[in-house]
């Protein structure tokens, strides 16, 4: 299961090896300052839209990778149709980031 990382400095999504292949891409990490908007939600898979580019896509199993939607890109590791957080992003490669993980509200409480 992937794993949030912050420092004073940085957000890193931390990957599996697993999910590094689903994913086809490494740990993805971004400066805390590029964070607009950081929040929970019930189900991380209804938070990804538009054409994998690449990646893996098996709605309600996983989606990991990399989704591009009018004109936004969104980075995505999701299991299942679990609680997930996403990170609403600006000035960076990607616009969002939607991940799964253990403890989600705590997760996104430690990064505002």
């Amino acid at each position: 299961m992937a794993r949030l990382v912050a420092t004073a400095d940085t957000v890193t999504v931390t990957l599996s090896a697993l999910e590094k292949i689903a994913a086809l891409h490494g740990d993805v990490s971004v400066p805390r300052a590029a964070l607009v908007a950081v929040r929970t939600v019930p189900d991380g898979s209804s938070e990804i839209h538009g054409l994998r580019m690449p990646g893996t896509g098996l709605p309600g199993v996983i989606m990991a990778g990399t989704w591009r939607a009018n004109r936004r890109i969104t980075f995505a590791v999701c299991h299942g149709r679990r609680r997930a957080v996403v990170l609403e992003l600006t000035g960076q490669r990607y616009d969002r980031i939607v991940v799964t993980v253990d403890h989600p509200e705590q997760a996104a409480a430690s990064l505002t």
